[in-house]
């Protein structure tokens, strides 16, 4: 193990820190569209970044396992900032457009494939709870005749004695 890494050996963390913060900004963006596709409220924004921070800290150690054998090293910490918002501000910005406008024509057929798929159990658990309800309205009508038995049956054993 080296204690000082060369020059180059630092050269070449640094770009691969770059490239890597590069795919964490990728990471960023699908679980954006993600976010944009399902919800767009305020939890939605907290879960999706706090997820985010989690998968990028866990990613940036792994990276930093691979690349410098478990130092943290701050030119790593720094190429990857810098990768990552080389991607946001640049490409970023165009997925941003991109998404905005093509999220529904996501969503919509999120919607259909959904529907195509559950379309079969949905029709099964109508069936299912119209059967049910028939015996429940039978139930309920045979209960009130069942209730009304043990009046009879006593008002009878009065009358007996």
């Amino acid at each position: 193990m080296e204690y000082i890494l060369s020059l180059s050996t630092q050269t070449k963390s640094f770009l691969y820190s770059l490239g890597f913060g590069l795919l964490i900004g990728i990471l960023y963006d699908v679980l954006r569209v993600v976010r944009l596709i399902f919800s767009f409220s305020k939890t939605a924004v907290y879960i999706t970044d706090f997820l985010f921070s989690l998968l990028s800290a866990v990613m940036t150690f792994l990276f930093c396992l691979s690349v410098t054998n478990g130092e943290v090293r701050s030119y790593i910490i720094l190429g990857e900032l810098i990768g990552f918002f080389v991607f946001y501000l640049s490409f970023g910005s165009v997925a941003v457009k991109f998404t905005e406008k093509s999220v529904k024509k996501i969503a919509a057929a999120f919607k259909r494939f959904f529907r195509l798929v559950f379309s079969p159990f949905i029709k099964i658990f109508k069936v299912i709870s119209l059967k049910f309800s028939r015996l429940k309205k039978k139930v309920k009508k045979r209960g009130k005749i069942l209730k009304k038995l043990p009046k009879i049956s006593c008002k009878k054993q009065k009358n007996q004695i």
